[in-house]
């Protein structure tokens, strides 16, 4: 399972509406071995999370980071591509292109609160959402 940039967010919020969700569903699937991507680490740190903290919120769940691939890279240029021909006027290659494409080719589903470009640029992708999930 690979974990969105959203659910993690959730885990220092603990008045936000998706807080109990979040911990829940991420406790409950730890055994089947819990990664996020380096690109969701570069968002947290973006948002003014300390490198410590974020370390301390992924070991509490056992969140294991792990590196982008050349694979995953091409493949998020590709949906930045499809996305830009739709009429996208994002110019710069976006965060979430990078996480969905990390996903598929580690061929993990992605644990997520906002689905929608995932569902657009991955259709393939498995998504673990709080509408589809059902624990």
């Amino acid at each position: 399972m690979m974990v969105d940039t959203n659910v993690i967010v959730d885990l220092r919020e603990e008045d936000s509406a998706w807080f109990e969700w979040s911990v829940s569903t991420l406790a409950r699937l730890v055994p089947d071995g819990l990664k996020t991507s380096a690109i969701v680490l570069g968002e947290l740190i973006a948002r003014g999370t300390g490198h410590a903290e974020i370390m301390t919120q992924l070991a509490v769940f056992e969140i294991e980071p792990q590196s982008l691939t050349v694979e995953a890279g091409i493949r998020a240029g590709m949906a930045q591509a499809a996305y830009r021909r739709a009429g996208g006027t994002r110019e710069k290659l976006l965060a979430d292109f990078l996480i969905g494409a990390h996903a598929v080719t580690a061929q993990r589903p992605l644990i997520t609160r906002d689905p929608r470009r995932y569902r657009s640029y991955f259709p393939e992708l498995t998504l673990i959402t709080p509408e589809t999930d059902h624990g």
